[in-house]
Order: structure tokens, then sequence, then C-alpha cells
């Protein structure tokens, strides 16, 4: 069984949220969970995919690093 738990949004922007989303149909969401879930689902995705990145750029630099110093020691 799937357990929720609730999240507070300002009343203006549920408003939002739902006449731009739930009341239109061609945008395909029926409730403002359903929309936040995706939304909140998709910016998930996407801080996973930045800090990958970084941690991915960070180990490059590292290794640029190493070799820098390796040549460094070996100019000597």
């Amino acid at each position: 069984m799937l357990k929720y738990s609730t999240i507070s949004v300002p009343k203006t922007l549920h408003e939002e949220i739902r006449r731009t989303v739930v009341e239109d149909p061609r945008v395909g969401y029926s409730s403002v969970a359903e929309f936040s879930k995706e939304a909140i689902r998709l910016r998930l995705d996407e801080l996973k995919m930045e800090l990958k990145s970084k941690d991915e750029n960070l180990k490059e630099l590292e290794e640029v690093v190493k070799k820098i110093k390796k040549l460094i020691k070996s100019n000597k």
C-alpha cells in the first residue's frame, strides 16, 4: 500500500496550477496533485543529472591536476 504525505503550497500557486493545467484537458492532467507529482519527479531527475555531471567534472579535473603535478615532478 502506498503511503502519502502532504506538502503545502501557496493558494495562489495551487490556483494557478489548477487553472493552467487541470482546467485545460489538452494538458492531460486530472488534478493538481497529479501535475505536482510529475513536476517534482522531473525536477529531482534534473538535479540528479546535474549532480552526476558535477561529480564527473570534478573527477576529470582531479585527473588533470594529477597529470600536471606528475609533469611538474618529472621536469624538476
